[in-house]
């Protein structure tokens, strides 16, 4: 077992997470955001939601990114108990699934039903699932949608 300089046992855990599941992840090394997608967001996609994190509270580089398969977008996806162990390993605030196939791969994950376009919980985690997240930035009445679905997370720093 790996120990860190300071002995921190979240930070060893962490960066094994990034050296285990290197190709799946971007963003930050130590997001608050976990953004789960089939395949690699495009820039409009991932500005949004750095631009949303920076909304709630969670800051504008707060957003790791977790593709299913891998850098290219190609190839065996992760199955449920690697999922997990990603996610858990990156011990988010919180969780966004941009699509159907990353809801349903984590509801596989969590052992639990993960709604589209709704509000959940993963293990307590505050989490939002789109059908499509791309796809409603297409259109101001959509975008208004996903905003208000994302707002739906706790803002970061905020008392209950």
């Amino acid at each position: 077992m790996k120990k860190s300089a300071n002995g921190n046992m979240y930070e060893v855990t962490l960066a094994e997470t990034w050296e285990l599941f290197a190709p799946y992840l971007s963003g930050a090394a130590s997001g608050c955001v976990c953004v789960v997608s089939a395949r690699p967001l495009d820039d409009a996609a991932r500005g949004a939601l750095e631009s949303s994190a920076a909304a709630l509270g969670y800051g504008r580089p707060g957003c790791t990114y977790a593709v299913l398969r891998g850098e290219d977008g190609e190839g065996a996806a992760l199955d449920g108990q690697a999922l997990f162990l990603l996610v858990e390993g990156l011990d988010p605030l919180v969780v966004i699934a941009t699509d159907g196939e990353s809801a349903a791969a984590l509801a596989v994950a969590y052992r639990q039903e993960v709604a589209l376009d709704a509000a959940a919980h993963l293990f307590g985690r505050p989490a939002v699932a789109f059908a499509s997240f791309a796809a409603m930035l297409e259109d101001a009445k959509s975008k208004q949608a996903a905003w208000a679905l994302l707002k739906k997370l706790p803002k970061f720093g905020a008392s209950s």
